[in-house]
């Protein structure tokens, strides 16, 4: 994963480099695994050199590459190895602005984190969208570039058991073929647990839940856990380390640290009206039908072929990003689609029922896209005035799409059917809320299950809460 222009994998080189393993940690070679919370007392203090606490892909991936330097660790997960109703009730909350998914669905509270239902695509940040891609204000840039973390793809794609080919097409007309991996997919927990069962250098704490941490001079000097053990009695304990690390999504980071900054009189984050803020997803919609011709059929590889405009025309455009997905369709409904075509376009029906018939080749295809969220401050992650049942308020959502969130989808789509026709790569039929600059119809799928935004990445405390090497503003070694 990546941590920035000097991540914490970095550290971890220094201290295997310095021969500083465990110094401060006397116990630590004694350690088992998975350790069993009820074998704790209320007053037992576990020290290590880093306190990671989740573990989904990012807590997984930095205590897997910190152990690896013998970095000593202690990572925390709130669920237990497999899925529970009862501990996925913790992340229950209220949604307010447009539809959106129950938030106890989209995300998992179990060893591996919302890993364990990803479908294993990937592909790297483009370099014209860490610049902003068509929004023209450098307010919205992310402050690294392309050469930060071009360095970590050799290993992510080594994590992740794909391939490290992401070089696209240029189709014409301003649009781009992307080029996208697919894993196995990689899910964590079940992928990591023998190495963690067998390591030296890290224990982790199942069903164990960070309740409040001790700030003092700029610094975390402990963090409070509270662990459920057999029969559901609850034991309270402390960790102690040198650096801790929220890694619990895109969702929970934003809560805790607000209930944290609550507790201490906001006493963790100086400016605290930035959490939670700019929270994004990535809207997704079916849009269409198209027909494609032979060459456009050539392009699908296994029945998907991944689309998007160039940077020129974005830019052009001053609109976000926009991915589009085409599926290809059964013989039976492209028969339908052309027979719809005829009424129309008798001529051009011709030529697609002579694919379909004579060459076999189902040529009809439906496509859907998922596209780039506008930074909007109003959209926000809050604490409800429920609580769960160790008395943490639960999340209040605030998610709306704006103007140019539509906007964005609406020029993008029709510039991609444009450059379809002026290619000759095939005609779409586009649906009637697309057509008419409608909001996206409530019945359909809404957004990617991508959480992002919250905890923004940037170089001013007024605008974001963690600088370009992920740490708070503010605090030393969270």
């Amino acid at each position: 994963m990546l941590f920035g222009r000097r991540g914490l994998t970095d550290l971890g080189r220094a201290y295997a480099a310095k021969n500083e393993v465990c110094q401060q940690c006397p116990r630590f070679w004694q350690w088992v695994m998975f350790a069993a919370a009820d074998a704790y007392s209320p007053k037992n203090v576990e020290k290590a050199q880093v306190c990671i606490i989740g573990s989904g892909p990012a807590g997984i991936t930095l205590a897997y590459s910190l152990a690896r330097y013998g970095v000593s660790v202690v990572l925390v997960e709130a669920g237990a190895r497999r899925f529970r109703e009862d501990s996925q009730d913790f992340y229950r909350g209220q949604v307010v602005g447009n539809n959106y998914f129950d938030l106890s669905a989209c995300r998992l509270r179990m060893f591996g984190g919302t890993s364990n239902h990803w479908g294993g695509w990937c592909r790297p940040l483009d370099s014209h969208e860490l610049n902003g891609g068509g929004i023209s204000s450098s307010k919205l840039n992310w402050p690294v570039s392309d050469a930060d973390l071009s360095r970590y793809w050799a290993e992510a794609c080594r994590i992740l058991q794909v391939s490290d080919d992401f070089e696209d097409k240029d189709v014409g007309s301003g649009i781009r073929q992307l080029n996208i991996q697919y894993g196995p997919p990689v899910i964590f927990g079940e992928s990591y647990w023998s190495f963690f069962d067998s390591s030296k250098s890290v224990r982790v704490f199942l069903e164990s839940t960070l309740i409040d941490v001790r700030p003092r001079n700029h610094r975390v000097h402990g963090a409070l856990i509270r662990s459920r053990i057999d029969g559901g009695k609850l034991v309270d304990w402390w960790i102690e380390a040198e650096y801790f690390v929220l890694c619990l999504g895109g969702l929970e980071n934003s809560r805790i640290l607000l209930w944290l900054n609550e507790r201490h009189r906001k006493g963790i984050v100086a400016k605290h009206d930035s959490i939670g803020r700019y929270w994004m997803e990535h809207p997704r919609a079916a849009l269409g039908e198209m027909l494609v011709s032979e060459r456009t059929y050539r392009l699908f590889r296994q029945d998907l072929v991944h689309l998007a405009l160039n940077p020129r025309l974005q830019k052009g455009l001053k609109i976000g990003g926009a991915r589009y997905t085409i599926s290809a369709l059964t013989y039976r409904k492209s028969q339908a689609l052309i027979t719809e075509l005829q009424r129309v376009a008798p001529g051009l029906s011709e030529y697609f029922f002579r694919m379909l018939n004579e060459k076999r080749l189902p040529c009809g295809a439906c496509f859907y896209s998922e596209w780039e969220q506008m930074q909007d401050w109003d959209n926000r992650v809050s604490l409800g005035a429920d609580t769960d049942s160790y008395g943490i308020p639960r999340v209040t959502l605030l998610w709306r799409k704006t103007e140019r969130d539509l906007e964005t989808i609406l020029l993008a789509t029709h510039a991609l059917v444009n450059g379809f026709t002026n290619l000759n790569l095939g005609r779409a039929r586009l649906e009637d809320w697309l057509m008419e600059s409608m909001d996206i119809p409530p019945q359909q799928e809404m957004a990617g299950y991508h959480h992002m935004g919250g905890t923004r990445m940037g170089y001013s405390e007024t605008d974001s809460i963690v600088d370009p090497n992920l740490r708070v503003h503010g605090l030393q070694n969270l």
